[in-house]
């Protein structure tokens, strides 16, 4: 099988072959195969592709646009056809996954599709390439009379415009978050967005303030923020430093998060000189920050 881009001389291969889609009565809400000129207007310039073996067309993918609003402009949806006799064969992937990566290069960062509930290979096919059920549109529309169902389905690219939410959490988001949140920061540059919080709140640690800045590091601008603050956000990691947060943190809604835990001492609770203080402060400043540099060195 070889991938190229379609063109109008395809079209009739391409227009068998979506005549097939139509005839399952499970693929489209169109019923009828529309003639060049409405297919060329309905589909994107970008990432047209048909799929050819032996020099025959066996399948075909396109791109529509999801909103005419600027900042919906990376938004798309795909359209994926396979024909009956090649069907079963791996084919379908290649052809997505070959039409993801396209898709990046023209800077879209989001496909979307809709399918039928009941064309179970094309919700499995998607999933193989990277998408998620988001949720069902109950009776969107008329097919034959008949009212569907459509499955709604997205993948964002982690390539394009892609900045990651982190979330760093202790009880008090008062010491070693708050050390954590300022290492990220520094190393993550555009890469992620960074916040940390607690599952109560104890205002900034003057000595975390302190050792931060002997490593050249101002955290005086944090603020001491409740986890609860940052509901709605779409977490892609949330990293607990101290095992009382990660065994009574409440539940955060982030179903794409990865979670991850290290239980750094804490150094607010040590008694003695100044010196001895200073010196647990330290201690554990270089553990996060070391902790810091592999977890960036590895997610991102």
């Amino acid at each position: 099988m070889k991938i190229l881009p379609l063109t109008k001389e395809h079209f009739p291969e391409v227009a068998a072959i979506y005549q097939e889609g139509l005839d399952t009565g499970i693929a489209t809400f169109e019923t009828e195969v529309p003639g060049w000129e409405t297919w060329n207007q309905k589909f994107l310039p970008v990432c047209r592709y048909v799929a050819l073996a032996n020099e025959r067309v066996i399948g075909w993918c396109a791109l529509s646009a999801t909103s005419k609003r600027y900042v919906y402009r990376g938004v798309v949806e795909d359209t994926i056809y396979i024909s009956e006799a090649a069907r079963g064969q791996g084919l379908g992937r290649k052809l997505l996954e070959y039409l993801v990566r396209e898709s990046e290069k023209e800077g879209f960062w989001t496909l979307q599709a809709a399918i039928f509930p009941q064309n179970k290979i094309s919700i499995q096919l998607h999933e193989k390439c990277g998408f998620r059920i988001i949720g069902t549109r109950e009776k969107v529309a008329k097919r034959d009379g008949i009212w569907h169902d459509n499955v709604l389905m997205e993948r964002r690219s982690k390539k394009i415009n892609y900045m990651k939410n982190i979330l760093v959490l202790c009880t008090g988001n008062s010491c070693r978050s708050q050390m954590a949140h300022g290492y990220l920061n520094q190393i993550a540059g555009d890469k992620a967005n960074i916040y940390s919080a607690g599952i109560e709140t104890h205002g900034l640690n003057p000595g975390a303030v302190a050792i931060m800045k002997e490593d050249g590091i101002d955290i005086t601008g944090h603020t001491s923020n409740h986890v609860d603050e940052y509901q709605g956000i779409a977490w892609d990691f949330i990293i607990t430093v101290c095992d009382h947060a990660n065994e009574n943190c409440p539940f955060i809604p982030a179903p794409n998060a990865q979670r991850l835990h290290h239980n750094f001492f804490d150094p607010s609770k040590v008694e003695g000189t100044d010196e001895e203080k200073h010196t647990a402060f330290e201690k554990a400043r270089n553990e996060i920050k070391d902790y810091c540099a592999s977890f960036s060195e590895e997610f991102l």
